[in-house]
């Protein structure tokens, strides 16, 4: 009983390495912080040093043409966000709101009543004004309005619970044992106490915040909690730097989203609350072209988004995008708590730093073209054949350092030993993996370069000499052999008795 036990054992530890997570710096491509930077600017060159870094505990570095992590820091480290929270705020406003762009939204009174106290960034809506959905998806991103997040989360909330908003897999909100947020299901709309300096957990109470947490599973989000809709402080609320990353990948692919975060300011149209209108700036200094007051410039020439966050417990934090040379990279920056402390944006420095990097040493290179033969498994029941090629099923491009040489690519193969006929040709038989600086960088699928018959007459003769030759078969004819081996030692020995009674009976007959 102990022996199965053991391997039992054995198999979950190592079940659990596999899937522990890689260790900080074992992900992406080697950067020294410490060498001073070359800035080539409209033509001109210029020497500047971003001070060293990295600064901030987390980093995760995506180039999403190729979708190649390049460059990673403890990236799944479970962290606050701050208001780095709205994109994922802006993804469930766009995707659940009907023709958000035209549609009028009122601010409700419970949006001030919720943020009363909290000294949290604003965007200067009123209660009562009434804004459309792309005024409103401005003032979120633009200058990070916790007020329009909130007012994104009522306008859904109130929606859904009077019935104008079903998603096909909404739970029911008069049901108590609906949807996933606990026994007592979603309680929409029902009251709740807000708590000194502003509401900072909707779980529960919210379909907006349960929306935006099932947004984050569909995407893949391992360490993401959200339990409000803007970002300020809760101790269930927190996101890792990887899963910001994916979930601003999918941000940027919706319509209108580039275009809002990548502006310096936004003009507000005039509202019934706003008869001349107003303008906002944009948090995000990585965009704007002048130096804060301390006399500190952020600004990178290719950036173009995307969202900032900041408060005490998660300090400066960003989600940053920029774009040139046919390439777009995004880097998310989360826990720079010294700079937060001195005021100072060394998140912006990093992301800058990391940008700069990645437009002058990586470039996109094919590293497998589709019909390369990159390994063969023997062939069996084929007439004449016992070799089957194989080849890569598609191209792979990925991002890699300029220096780096075919000949450093590492190509590990998992296949069968053997394959049988028949086979047609693209079907799949095993898989590639590519590996640079002992990291894997891709895997390809593996297939079959031709189709082959089968031989019925190769087949049949295989299959018997397999059976003969199978232990079962071994051993069934060792115990035949065995038996008949017993059955001639009896035989012998029963003559031989035979015999003994015919001399002893002769010699009484005498």
């Amino acid at each position: 009983m102990k022996l199965p036990r053991i391997i039992t054992a054995v198999i979950l530890a190592m079940l659990t390495a596999a899937l522990a997570p890689m260790p900080a710096g074992a992900e992406g491509f080697t950067f020294n912080w410490d060498i001073g930077d070359v800035i080539y600017d409209g033509g001109l060159i210029t020497e500047e040093t971003d001070s060293g870094g990295p600064h901030c505990k987390s980093l995760f570095m995506l180039n999403i043409d190729t979708d190649t992590v390049v460059y990673t820091l403890n990236p799944d480290d479970p962290l606050p966000m701050a208001s780095m929270t709205k994109i994922m705020t802006y993804i469930v406003a766009y995707e659940n709101i009907p023709n958000i762009e035209n549609t009028e939204i009122t601010v409700p009174q419970s949006v001030e009543d919720d943020l009363l106290g909290s000294e949290s960034s604003l965007a200067g809506v009123v209660v009562g004004e009434k804004l459309t959905g792309l005024q409103l998806l401005n003032l979120l991103m633009v200058p990070s309005g916790n007020d329009a997040a909130l007012t994104f989360m009522k306008y859904v909330d109130e929606q859904y619970a009077s019935g104008q908003l079903v998603p096909p897999d909404a739970p029911d909100p008069e049901d108590p044992g609906a949807g996933e947020e606990g026994s007592q299901g979603l309680n929409v709309g029902g009251d709740y106490t807000i708590p000194e300096g502003g509401m900072t957990d909707y779980t529960g109470v919210s379909y907006f915040v349960h929306l935006m947490n099932k947004k984050a599973e569909e995407l893949g989000c391992k360490n993401t909690h959200f339990t409000n809709p803007h970002g300020l402080h809760n101790e269930n609320h927190y996101s890792s730097a990887r899963d910001m990353g994916r979930i601003t990948q999918y941000a940027m692919q919706l319509p209108n989203f580039m275009e809002t975060v990548g502006r310096r300011g936004y003009e507000k149209e005039p509202t019934n609350m706003d008869p001349d209108g107003s303008g906002v700036t944009n948090t995000n200094r990585m965009l704007l072209p002048y130096e804060d007051n301390s006399g500190n410039m952020y600004r990178y020439t290719y950036a173009n988004g995307v969202k900032t966050g900041s408060h005490d417990e998660s300090g400066y934090c960003l989600a940053a995008s920029a774009s040139t040379y046919g390439y777009t990279y995004i880097v998310i920056a989360m826990g720079n708590m010294e700079g937060y402390e001195k005021g100072v944006h060394e998140e912006m420095l990093d992301c800058r730093t990391l940008f700069r990097w990645a437009f002058r040493t990586l470039g996109k290179k094919t590293i497998v073209s589709q019909g390369d033969i990159l390994s063969s498994v023997n062939l069996e029941y084929a007439y004449q054949k016992d070799e089957l090629l194989l080849s890569a099923s598609e191209n792979v491009s990925v991002m890699l350092p300029d220096s780096v040489e075919q000949s450093s690519i590492i190509t590990t193969v998992e296949k069968p030993e053997s394959v049988q006929a028949p086979i047609r040709k693209g079907e799949v038989v095993g898989t590639a993996t590519l590996s640079y600086a002992n990291e894997v960088i891709a895997t390809v699928p593996l297939v079959a370069t031709e189709s082959v018959s089968r031989s019925d007459l190769i087949a049949g003769w295989e299959q018997g000499r397999a059976l003969l030759t199978s232990p079962w078969s071994i051993a069934i004819m060792a115990a035949i052999g065995a038996l008949v081996v017993v059955y001639l030692i009896l035989v012998i020995f029963y003559r031989r008795k035979q015999k003994q009674l015919r001399r002893v009976k002769k010699f009484r007959d005498l």
